[in-house]
């Protein structure tokens, strides 16, 4: 019997031995010939490349990124990403702001080799080997190149005459045990590379400093770089100082334009051991070097390339360096290249980008937020360059784990928090009302997230600082120096190969002899961990600390508030809520006032409990909206001042649905409401000592209305848009209407905004001429809806009921939205108890004809309605209305100037002269209640 289990044993052992294969992977050297043309922006390269084929499968194809080409059109994924993250300018770029690589020819023994493009990506190609290539044989393959630089949207291209050149060169794809790995081009994540041997030459004019990795062949070059420490741009007169037209732009003073050498110059650099070769060549480079000795005793070559137009706190850049490699070479393994070089540059976006060897990093960064930013990119030498991971699909392991050993760094030498100076990659992002508030609407992401799919707060918010807390709890669990133990067995067991997390966490679990089944399993949840602290309420595992969403600590905020309006007149009072970053379930907010002009006391509310969720109804809201003020006045029989108020009491629920995916930008949900209005008017009276007839304030009157909305909205960069379908229903009455937004954006900036509305208007139980008089104000029509006219008080009126001064003059944007006011003439409301429908639109004007920072757009409004289409009809059955509109604080406030309209409007105010005049046409809109966080800040503040 025990023969038997024994021969089982090794049965399931020698099966088990069958299906894992040893690790392996593909061997590249690459040498490269290019040539920089810095009047058409262009390189002309030729690349030799040796492909051994190291795994055990027989490949007959090769996957080529052909990077360049992501900058070649809008339709590309990097382009399609740019926009899903709120950015247009690549979009809108004109063709010669784009790149694109092209005359490639493919060869393997002089024999052109068959391609065929990605089915998705124009940046990806198959090249197809005329003969299999086996397990253990290599092959050489060549092509020339012409790649078009773009002008820097995102890492690679140029800025005037500086050149930032990365992602160049046709660079296959990995092959790995998991089989090929081509991928697009992308702002947000980065990239999977094969390790190779870099053998490149450099072609340029001669007065360019280059910063390039590996190791400079070129001796004479490396003394000329020696005295660019003390290189200065040379002066040049003052232009002379000319009248700037209306509407010209300011120009910002530029550096004085270095001329191109005529003489050419070529650079040879080596690199050993590394997944690519990016390089930076500019005119005005200062050039600071200087040496740093290992632990080993091994020195290497440590440069820094940074011009005078950027940050002075460059000048330390070469200690800071040198800080930062000791650093991580004492905690996590000896640095093993044989030079590492900074530079300041322009790439497309502020912080840093990290290549083997070499680091860029954008300008104007102070002393504290340069060195912090230069670690974290420098150490990427070891989380992306030497531990390299496909941190496409697994960004966590390597920009989590870097930063990490960011807060070790800050620790060590900022332990103080300094004003004003903070990096992007800075320790307490994990701790932030922001990522607190993204954990308990349920927005946040799993660690276990590839790159493209994260937000672009979870990218920071997890890839980074979720990943370093979580490392940090490991540490804690393992205790620091077996954890060091084991980040420096991972180093060694992995560097110059391709570590996946399993590969990470099975080098700790053996390494440490401890299991690790929370941790792992941590990478697939949500919310976990969040650091330490006192305020926070946590349930402590065995590795870390899960948050409660609720925080132990709630604070009731009180400040004064002001308030006026024609018949209060000015009202003080307080702001009592306790909205906080994270929101708790229940909020509330009350602004009770007291008048001093009508003596009495006012005020605003709204109670709310919301319950978030990870459904599909991803929030569910119950509220109770509150509000009181008067809204007309008048002088009783007794000289005393009264005045009319309303009150109303709206409860209601609020569902929003949980989009299918997490970077989706629209939101959409339906409301319930239910409007408890009571109103006080006037009644008059005569008074008999002059017969005079005298307001007295009446009773209260009651109403109700229901009212169900449908919507969604987009947020989206480019053509944001936003519906609304809602029914109204009150006595006598029902309601039903549409309303929608569109936005055409225009290159550069603006564009136009197109409104629709369209409503039904019918009656409950048959039209009865009482049933019409009574709804007259629900009724929906075409022009300017005024004060009275808002029958749910929900627009902030300055007097909702005036005739005259300013505050008759103030609308609001519903129903037909013609911005004319039409009181004195009735007939020509478009008001009708059947149907409206009406077109806005309102657009800005070119910079080239109006400065930017002048807010003005001009508008056009048309519209008809039921009654205009009967026979009898004494008006056109189209009404428009045009002219200029004022926009102020993101269309929180607008002001209108009708200059042309419907010659029946124009008819009509020639028979009132008061109201023809030009300032009595003007209009103006207070939309604060339509203030969203989100449309406010272009998206960035997903909630």
């Amino acid at each position: 019997m025990k023969k038997k289990i024994l021969l089982f044993c090794v049965l399931v052992s020698s099966l088990q031995l069958l299906g894992q294969r040893p690790y392996w992977q593909q061997k590249l050297n690459y040498l490269i010939d290019v040539t920089l043309n810095d009047k058409d922006h262009t390189l002309e390269g030729f690349l030799k490349l040796t492909y051994e084929n190291r795994s055990p499968d027989t490949l007959r194809f090769i996957w080529f990124h052909l990077w360049p080409n992501a900058y070649k059109n809008d339709k590309t994924a990097f382009s399609e990403q740019m926009l899903e993250n709120g950015k247009t300018n690549f979009y809108f770029s004109r063709k010669e702001q784009r790149g694109y690589i092209n005359q490639l020819d493919f060869r393997i023994a002089n024999r052109t080799c068959k391609t065929e493009d990605h089915p998705q990506y124009i940046d990806v190609i198959k090249v197809y080997l005329p003969a299999p290539l086996a397990p253990g044989a290599a092959v050489e393959i060549t092509t020339p190149f012409h790649v078009q630089l773009p002008e820097n949207f995102s890492r690679s291209g140029h800025k005037g005459q500086s050149y930032q050149i990365t992602q160049w060169y046709p660079k296959p794809a990995v092959y790995d045990a998991k089989g090929w790995h081509p991928m697009p081009y992308l702002d947000q994540g980065e990239f999977y590379s094969e390790f190779g041997n870099f053998d490149v030459r450099i072609s340029l004019p001669e007065n360019y400093a280059v910063a390039a990795p590996g190791l400079l062949q070129n001796e004479a070059e490396k003394e000329w770089l020696k005295k660019r420490a003390t290189f200065r741009i040379p002066a040049e007169p003052a232009p002379a100082t000319a009248k700037k037209k209306w509407g010209e732009p300011v120009k910002k003073t530029a550096a004085p334009a270095i001329p191109s050498s005529s003489t050419p110059k070529t650079l040879r650099y080596l690199s050993e051991n590394v997944h690519d070769f990016a390089w930076f060549a500019d005119k005005t480079f200062i050039v600071n070097h200087d040496t740093a000795q290992l632990a080993s005793g091994r020195i290497i070559d440590v440069y820094s390339f940074y011009t005078l137009s950027g940050s002075s706190a460059w000048v330390k850049s070469v200690s800071m360096m040198k800080r930062a490699i000791h650093f991580r070479s004492a905690l996590i393994g000896e640095y093993p290249y044989p030079s590492v070089t900074g530079v300041e540059a322009p790439m497309g976006f502020a912080g840093g980008m990290e290549y083997p060897g070499i680091t860029i990093l954008s300008p104007d960064m102070d002393a504290r937020t340069l060195d912090i930013t230069l670690q974290h990119e420098i150490g990427h030498n070891w989380f992306y360059a030497i531990l390299a991971s496909n941190e496409r699909e697994h960004p966590w392991l390597d920009e989590g784990l870097n930063s990490y050993y960011d807060n070790r760094y800050e620790k060590l030498y900022y332990p103080e928090p300094e004003a004003g100076s903070r990096s992007p990659i800075s320790s307490d992002i994990i701790s932030s009302s922001l990522s607190r508030t993204l954990v308990a609407l349920h927005k946040d992401q799993p660690m276990e997230t590839p790159s493209a799919d994260f937000t672009v707060w979870n990218y920071q918010f997890i890839a980074y600082g979720k990943t370093a807390y979580w490392l940090k709890a490991m540490e804690e669990y393992l205790g620091t120096e077996l954890f060091d133990q084991c980040m420096k067995a991972y180093y060694e067991e992995w560097k110059f190969r391709h570590p996946y997390p399993e590969d990470f966490l099975s080098i700790v679990e053996s390494k440490s002899g401890r299991s690790l089944p929370e941790f792992r399993s941590a990478l697939k949840e949500k919310h976990l961990p969040f650091p330490d602290e006192p305020h926070q309420k946590k349930i402590r595992t065995a590795f870390v600390m899960k948050l409660d969403p609720e925080p132990g600590t709630r604070y009731i905020s009180l400040l004064p508030l002001g308030g006026r309006n024609l018949y209060d007149g000015f009202m003080l009072g307080a702001g009592i809520h306790n909205y906080s970053m994270p929101p708790s379930p229940f909020r509330f907010f009350l602004i009770p006032q007291y008048s001093f002009k009508s003596k009495q006391l006012n005020g605003i509310g709204r109670v709310q409990y919301t319950n978030f969720s990870e459904g599909k109804i991803a929030q569910t809201t119950f509220f109770l909206n509150g509000s009181r003020y008067s809204q007309f006045s008048g002088i009783d029989s007794n000289g005393k001042r009264i005045t009319g108020t309303f009150d109303k009491m709206v409860p209601g629920v609020r569902l929003i649905f949980r989009e299918p995916t997490a970077r989706s930008t629209r939101e959409q949900g339906i409301e319930f409401k239910m409007y408890l209005i009571g109103e006080r008017g006037f009644s008059y009276a005569i008074k008999s000592s002059d017969s005079l007839f005298y307001p007295y304030r009446a009773k209260r009157t009651s109403r109700y209305l229901t009212q169900l909305t449908y919507f969604v909205t987009n947020y989206r960069a480019l053509y944001p848009y936003d519906i609304r379908v809602q029914l109204q229903q009150g006595k006598d009455f029902y309601r039903a209407s549409v309303t929608g937004n569109y936005f055409f954006n225009y290159p550069g900036s603006g564009g136009l905004n197109l409104r629709f509305f369209a409503a039904k208007f019918g009656y409950i139980g048959g039209k009865t001429s009482r049933k019409e008089f009574d709804t007259y104000r629900f009724q929906p029509k075409l022009t300017a809806v005024r004060g009275g006219e808002d029958y749910t008080y929900s627009d902030y009126f300055m007097g909702r009921n005036e005739s005259e001064g300013i505050g008759s003059q103030q609308i609001m944007m519903r129903d037909g939205g013609l911005k004319l006011r039409t009181d004195l003439f009735q007939d020509l409301q478009g008001r009708s108890d059947n149907w409206v429908a009406s077109v806005n639109f309102n657009t800005t004007i070119p910079s080239s004809i109006l400065p930017k920072f002048i807010p003005l757009r001009i508008f056009f409004d048309a519209g008809t309605y039921a009654e205009a289409w009967k026979k009898e009809s004494a008006t056109p059955r189209f009404l428009f209305v045009g002219g200029l509109q004022l926009s102020i604080l993101k269309d929180m406030i607008n002001i209108y100037a009708p200059l042309f309209y419907s010659q029946s409007f124009r008819d009509n105010l020639k028979s009132v002269p008061e109201e023809n005049k030009f300032m009595r046409k003007i209009s103006f809109t207070i939309d604060l209640q339509r203030f969203s966080l989100r449309k406010w800040t272009g998206n960035q503040f997903p909630f």
